[in-house]
């Protein structure tokens, strides 16, 4: 078990964030198809299959971090979503578990290991 959810859940639920990414749903980000966050003052960029980015309406980079996973399959990556009606982001890393991606009240954005909300569960 990792971070309260199940190795094949986890897999599960990046196969359904992957397959958000490719129907256009706005609260997924993939490579190519960064995405606003639910108050548009961020956007979320997936960089390549492990890297994220969150930037300001600017620009500018508030948020970057590179998640080593292993890769099973081709085009294994990170599941990007945003939570909806809040400016909180959650990726999941395939045989690693989920982060919590948001700013703290001094402003400054953090990923932190955690389980994921019922909202991101119901999705797998």
């Amino acid at each position: 078990m990792t971070h309260g959810i199940s190795r094949p859940r986890v897999l599960a639920l990046a196969a359904v964030l992957f397959l958000g990414a490719c129907s256009g749903e706005q609260q997924f980000v993939s490579p190519g198809d960064p995405q606003s966050s639910p108050s548009g003052n961020f956007v979320a960029h997936a960089e390549n299959d492990s890297e994220v980015r969150v930037t300001d309406r600017d620009g500018g980079e508030v948020f970057r971090k590179t998640y080593e996973h292993d890769r099973v399959y081709e085009g294994d990556g990170v599941g990007v979503v945003w939570l909806s009606g809040k400016d909180q982001l959650w990726v999941i890393v395939p045989r690693g578990g989920a982060e919590r991606v948001e700013a703290g009240p001094d402003g400054k954005w953090t990923a932190v290991a955690d389980e994921l909300p019922g909202e991101i569960t119901r999705m797998g």
